[in-house]
């Protein structure tokens, strides 16, 4: 673990180094709640900057709107090289296409500065669900009427879109539910509120 965070400390700190002899904290704005994938991943990148740089880093979450009010947040923010955005894609390329107004352009509101995670997709089920295989899901779904309720951990997500192109190839009225961030999506799984 020691030499991944090493390594991760020292890729992160390239762009974060032309500004570091100011000392002013760093600002990671995260857009879901504390606890989820994005959340664990800025943690670990604001601890690897902070040990690099010796520059004091906060990780801010600003759940809700799939990322939406981070993105914002960082646009709202003087372009001091202080805050930056630690997003899942669709919160840039997504959610533009489907708003009529975001409240922010991803291309002319936002500078890239790294790629430094990847997520993938999985369909988790309650412990109240017989199913122990996706084919099995499908068809106990079928023998429901049809019609499931899956979580997502935002709204305008690629897991929402996956769930409506999911039911649509299988005959099936799946009905995604937004949550503000995955780690409340998992508590309503773990409680078989989903």
């Amino acid at each position: 673990m020691l030499q991944r965070r090493s390594a991760l400390a020292a890729l992160a700190a390239l762009p974060f180094a032309a500004r570091a002899q100011d000392n002013k904290p760093i600002r990671l704005l995260v857009g879901f709640p504390a606890g989820g994938g994005t959340d664990a991943i800025a943690r670990l990148l604001g601890e690897a900057l902070q040990a690099s740089l010796g520059t004091p880093v906060i990780v801010d979450n600003r759940p809700g709107a799939g990322g939406q009010l981070a993105a914002q947040a960082l646009k709202a923010a003087p372009p001091d090289g202080t805050t930056f955005f630690v997003s899942h894609d669709h919160t840039i390329s997504i959610l533009p296409l489907v708003l009529k107004n975001p409240g922010f352009d991803p291309a002319k509101d936002f500078v890239p500065v790294a790629g430094f995670a990847t997520f993938a997709n999985a369909l988790a089920l309650s412990g109240g669900t017989p199913a122990l295989s996706l084919p099995e899901y499908l068809a106990w779904v079928k023998k429901q009427g049809g019609q499931g309720n899956v979580g997502v951990p935002a709204p305008a997500s690629v897991p929402e879109f996956l769930v409506k192109l999911l039911g649509e190839k299988n005959g099936l009225n799946l009905q995604s539910v937004p949550y503000r961030g995955s780690a409340p999506m998992i508590a309503d799984m773990l409680g078989n509120q989903i």
